[in-house]
C-alpha cells in the first residue's frame, strides 16, 4: 500500500487551473523529456503536462517487447523525475500493458508511486479506453498519493455530451472516482484535426454548453492537434507551413454561455506514438518543426541513413535565416541551438536532439502566445 503524501500546501496536486494554463501531452520519449529539462523557470511554471508514457519497443526480429515492463516504467520514473522538474503534472499510461502487477501493485500504481518517491507529483488520467482494474488503482493511488485524477475524454467519448448515454458515461466515470467535480480535471481530447477548425467548434460548443457540472470540474482542458501523423507528402528537400488547426479552434471557441477550456495540444507531434517502424526497412527523414503564430514551419530533407545527418546544419540555416519566421537564438534554448546548428558551432545530433530542440521552442513559444492572449 503506498503512503499518503498530499501536496505541500496540504492541497490535491495539481489544484484547480486557470484559463491561462498550458496542458501540453507529451509523450515521454527522450526528446520531449530533455525539451522539458531546458525550459525556462518561468516557462515550466506556467504548464501542467500530461506525460503520455510512451510503448515498449518491440524487436524487429522476434516481434516481442525489448523490456519487461517494470524495467521500462522503473527507468523512466527516474527519468522523468530528473527531467521534467518537481512541478504537478498528469500521467496516461495507455500505451502500456498494465494487465500483469508489479511487484504486487498494478502497474499505474507502481509507476506513479515511484514517481513521487523521486519527487514528482503525478495526477492519473483515466478513460472509458481503459479497462476497470486500471481506473479502480489509479483512483486509489491518487488518494493515496494526494493528486488530483482526471477524466480523459477521446473522440469516441466527447461528441456524445449532452445525450443520456454521453452524460451517463462521464457521470459514471465521475461517480468511481468518489470525488465532487471540484477535485477531478476533464480533459476532452480531440486527438486529430484534419478538416476546417469551424466544423470541429460546432460540434463542441453543444458538448460544452451541456456538460454535466460544466463549471464545477478543478479543470476544463481541451487538447489536440492538426499535426499529421507523418510529412511524407512535403518530399525531400520541401517546406510547407502546416495550420496550427488546434490554436485556430480553441480561438474560436469564445462564447460567453459556456465555460471556455483551457489550451492543450500535443507539442510537434501527432498523437500517435507510431509502433510499427522497422529500422532494419525503414528509414525516416531528417525534417525539423518549427512553431509560429498559427502554423508549423517544417522542413524536410532526406532519409538520414542514405543521406546522413549533416543535412541538418542546411535545415536550421532554413529557419534561421527568415527573420520573419526565426523567434531569435535567444528566444528560447532551442533556438539557441538551431543558431548554432546553422552556423556548424555544433554537431549534427540525431532524430531525438531534433525532436527535443523543435518542442522546446514549441513549449516557450505557446506559454508566451497564451500570455500575450489572455494579456498577461
Amino acid at each position: 500500500m503506498l503512503d499518503a503524501v498530499p501536496g505541500s500546501d496540504g492541497s490535491l496536486q495539481p489544484p484547480p487551473l486557470d484559463s491561462d494554463r498550458y496542458v501540453p501531452a507529451l509523450l515521454t520519449r527522450m526528446g520531449e523529456r530533455l525539451a522539458m529539462r531546458e525550459l525556462s523557470p518561468r516557462t515550466r511554471a506556467a504548464m501542467t503536462p500530461l506525460f503520455v508514457v510512451h510503448p515498449i519497443d518491440d524487436d524487429p526480429e522476434t516481434g516481442m517487447p525489448v523490456r519487461s515492463v517494470a524495467d521500462h516504467l522503473g527507468k523512466l520514473a527516474r527519468q522523468l523525475a530528473k527531467d521534467c522538474g518537481d512541478g504537478p503534472a498528469f500521467v496516461d499510461l495507455r500505451f502500456v500493458d498494465t494487465s500483469q502487477p508489479v511487484d504486487g501493485l498494478h502497474a499505474v500504481s507502481w509507476f506513479v508511486q515511484l514517481c513521487r518517491d523521486a519527487g514528482l507529483l503525478l495526477a492519473p488520467v483515466i478513460s472509458g479506453s481503459h479497462d476497470p482494474a486500471y481506473r479502480a488503482a489509479a483512483v486509489d493511488t491518487s488518494r493515496t498519493v494526494g493528486t488530483a485524477i482526471a477524466l480523459r475524454l477521446g473522440p469516441s467519448e466527447w461528441p456524445h455530451i449532452g445525450t443520456p448515454l454521453g452524460d451517463g458515461h462521464v457521470l459514471g466515470l465521475l461517480g468511481e472516482t468518489g470525488r465532487p467535480p471540484a477535485e477531478v480535471h476533464l480533459i476532452i481530447d480531440i486527438e486529430q484535426l484534419t478538416g476546417a477548425p469551424d466544423v470541429t467548434a460546432a460540434a463542441l460548443r453543444p458538448a460544452l454548453r451541456s456538460l454535466p457540472h460544466g463549471t464545477e470540474w478543478a479543470s476544463l482542458v481541451l487538447i489536440g492537434t492538426g499535426m499529421p501523423n507523418g510529412t511524407r507528402e512535403i518530399g525531400r528537400d520541401g517546406e510547407r507551413h502546416l495550420p496550427r488547426l488546434e490554436w485556430a479552434l480553441w480561438r474560436s471557441l469564445n462564447d460567453r454561455d459556456y465555460r471556455r477550456p483551457t489550451f492543450g495540444d500535443y507539442g510537434v507531434q501527432s498523437p500517435d506514438p507510431i509502433t510499427d517502424f522497422d529500422p532494419r526497412y525503414m528509414d525516416s527523414a531528417a525534417q525539423l518543426r518549427y512553431t509560429t503564430a498559427n502554423n508549423w514551419y517544417v522542413v524536410r530533407g532526406r532519409a538520414v541513413k542514405a543521406s546522413g545527418t549533416g543535412q541538418i546544419h542546411q535545415l536550421a540555416a532554413r529557419i534561421v535565416g527568415q527573420p520573419a519566421i526565426y523567434s531569435g537564438e535567444t528566444y528560447s534554448w532551442g533556438d539557441g541551438w538551431l543558431s548554432d546548428c546553422a552556423s556548424h558551432r555544433v554537431g549534427a545530433g540525431n532524430q531525438g536532439v531534433w525532436r527535443k530542440v523543435t518542442t522546446n521552442h514549441h513549449l516557450t513559444f505557446v506559454v508566451d502566445q497564451l500570455a500575450s492572449h489572455h494579456g498577461l
